[in-house]
């Protein structure tokens, strides 16, 4: 159940129609970011705060996410349609939703970073962090992979430290699970930088399917 109105979701698509470019960062009236879109057609204001209609962990992980995924992706048709069923998505369902989007950083993204872990000699580490999907395991491969001098090991490095930050916030406090969608949107943005300094980066972003993820999210 929508906790906002058809009316709103057609203004938000409206809206969304006005602006040629979803921007990355916030923007402006012109050229907002998804989530400034969404507050200007709601309130008319210009801010990236999640609105209260709006899951917040749906909100914190599309913050973080747009800014660093292709721009193609961002202004795609798909993921425009996408933005005003995500406005009324409400807070009831958190719990349930960061589950999804855990099992997207450990099912999904984490595991394309397996070539550079291979290569910079933490593939099991890296492994056993896939299998155990633990805080714990997570800030050890980030541990191993930060002692290379490589910049794509240092990102692999943040990779699994975000995931660790993700995971923990999760298991102790659902209150702090929008933080840690955030986090998770972080642990993605890094698995991409650890692939692109290795030049095999092509089709990170074709894998890992924002869009996908975000339809998912919608319960």
């Amino acid at each position: 159940m929508s906790t906002i109105t058809t009316e709103q979701q057609n203004q938000i698509t409206r809206t969304l129609e006005k602006m040629p470019v979803i921007c990355a960062g916030l923007g402006n009236s012109e050229s907002a970011c998804s989530i400034a879109a969404i507050n200007l057609a709601l309130n008319g204001k210009l801010t990236d705060q999640v609105p209260a209609c709006m899951s917040k962990v749906i909100g914190e992980w599309i913050i973080r996410i747009q800014d660093k995924m292709p721009a193609e992706i961002r202004n795609s048709r798909r993921w425009r349609s996408l933005l005003p069923l995500a406005a009324g998505t409400g807070r009831e369902r958190e719990q349930e939703r960061f589950g999804i989007l855990m099992e997207w950083v450990w099912g999904i993204v984490l595991p394309q970073v397996i070539p550079a872990a291979n290569e910079g000699g933490f593939g099991s580490e890296w492994a056993q962090m896939l299998t155990e999907r633990t805080p714990e395991a997570a800030r050890a491969a980030s541990s191993t992979a930060s002692a290379t001098s490589s910049s794509s090991y240092a990102s692999a490095s943040n990779a699994a430290a975000s995931a660790s930050v993700a995971a923990h916030a999760a298991s102790y406090d659902i209150s702090a699970a929008a933080a840690a969608a955030a986090a998770a949107a972080a642990a993605a943005a890094a698995a991409f930088n650890a692939l692109y300094a290795l030049g095999i980066s092509d089709q990170y972003w074709a894998s890992v399917d924002p869009c996908a993820m975000l339809e998912r999210l919608l319960l």
